[in-house]
């Protein structure tokens, strides 16, 4: 359990990193596009403000400096150079910037507007701008601390109009008519109500936003975990069965023993046939049977446990036993026999050799569960069953036949109903002894 839990925890760390990495990439397009939002308000406050002159001049230079922060951040991201904190104090300074230049009256406006004036127009909706480049990040606490420094720096500018002595704060009397709409007209006039239905809906937003770019991380990381799960499953077993496991919580279920049909199959002098052609052509070799085979194996239902140079370990019942799992097994092997014909014909027309292969099938139980180490788990089995199928097909050689069954193997297919038909082609080959045991074995042998 330990070394799985050390396995998921390298899997969450690399997943983090990939995060970081998207992070940051986000953070570079966040700012690209708020550069390119500034370009288009500057654009948009050259032709539509009628103003001219050194007034003017501070409009545009205050609008520019965002473009500058915006730039600056880009320089940086892109450079992978700024520190962890970048991104929040660039949006606490651009919030406390950003309120200043909207409420504070422009030193060179000769028309003395009144300070509170500002707080009539709808220009709070700019933040919202900072909320969209904080949602590119990707951070749930950027988009969270935004809303504060947005609610905070505009909940300072209100207060320090607020506290002018020509500032009108008190709420109009909705019973006199008269009096409500002298108050709300005055020029002096800073509307609670309006500053504070602002900077909530600003603060709801930014949460909401934030709950939606976690629930948005969370669900990256368990589609990235269920396919890493279904990619390891599918190294296994075919797309079908994966299917099915991968609905489960644990797909594989705890170690156990339970009886399983066994299918050991090698191909007869590779080795001697390796050191005659190219490495290239020794791959290329091993990648046209193993896929050959393969496919046989998951058309039958099996689990591929593994290739071992030029042989493979298929089992049949994993992970869950089946009413056929012997039958399978033997289906299975006629099958891969078939396509190695069918593969040697095509060899033929190109010249070259045909290849055999030697086939051990045996049933019986085995221990299933994951084996290895923290850096690297496979799901095995493993028992003298396995052992005992490795030995048959060892023992096709000394026979000459292509695939040698044992007597369990034969009585397992009994058990099963097998057909009559299905079962002709083996013949008895009597007890066979089997290298590394003491008592032989009864074998049936097939071409």
């Amino acid at each position: 359990m330990r070394a799985i839990a050390r396995v998921d925890q390298a899997a969450g760390a690399r997943l983090e990193a990939a995060f970081a990495r998207e992070e940051r990439r986000g953070l570079m397009l966040a700012a690209a596009t708020r550069s390119v939002a500034v370009i288009v308000i500057l654009a948009w406050l050259a032709v539509s403000n009628p103003e001219r002159g050194l007034a003017f001049a501070w409009v545009l230079g205050t609008a520019g400096f965002f473009l500058v922060t915006g730039v600056a951040q880009l320089w940086l991201y892109a450079r992978n150079v700024a520190p962890g904190a970048a991104p929040y104090a660039f949006m606490l300074v651009d919030s406390v910037a950003l309120a200043a230049m909207l409420l504070l009256p422009n030193p060179f406006d000769r028309l003395g507007l009144p300070w509170a004036l500002p707080l009539r127009y709808a220009s709070f909706v700019y933040f919202f701008l900072l909320l969209m480049q904080a949602a590119f990040s990707f951070r749930p606490r950027l988009l969270l601390w935004t809303g504060l420094c947005g609610a905070g720096a505009w909940t300072l500018a209100f207060l320090w109009i607020a506290s002018r002595p020509e500032t009108i704060t008190v709420r109009p009397s909705f019973t006199d008519r008269a009096s409500m709409l002298a108050t709300y007209f005055d020029p002096n006039f800073a509307s609670v109500l309006k500053y504070e239905n602002e900077v909530i809906a600003f603060l709801l937003v930014s949460a909401g936003l934030a709950l939606l770019v976690r629930r948005s991380r969370a669900l990256v990381a368990e589609r990235a975990a269920a396919e890493r799960e279904r990619a390891n499953l599918a190294r296994y077993f075919s797309p079908k069965v994966v299917d099915t496991l991968a609905e489960r919580d644990e797909p594989l279920g705890r170690v156990r023993r339970q009886s399983v049909g066994v299918l050991f199959a090698d191909l007869v002098g590779f080795t001697t046939l390796a050191e005659s052609v190219p490495p290239e052509e020794v791959m290329a070799l091993l990648r046209g049977f193993h896929g050959r085979m393969e496919d046989e194996v998951f058309r039958h239902g099996g689990c591929l446990e593994k290739f071992i140079g030029d042989a493979l370990l298929a089992t049949f019942g994993v992970p869950d036993p089946g009413p056929h799992d012997a039958t399978d097994t033997l289906a299975c092997a006629r099958g891969m026999l078939a396509a190695l014909a069918d593969w040697n014909r095509q060899r033929a027309g190109d010249g070259q050799p045909p290849l055999t292969m030697g086939l051990g099938l045996h049933y019986g139980p085995a221990v299933l569960g994951d084996i290895g180490s923290a850096r690297s788990m496979a799901f095995a089995t493993v028992g003298d069953t396995i052992n005992v199928a490795s030995r048959l097909q060892s023992l096709t050689r000394e026979l000459g036949v292509a695939l040698v069954a044992s007597g369990d193997f034969l009585a397992a297919l009994e058990r099963e109903g097998a057909e009559p038909a299905f079962v002709k082609g083996l013949a008895p080959r009597g007890p066979q002894a089997l290298r590394g045991r003491d008592q032989a074995i009864q074998v049936w042998t097939g071409a």
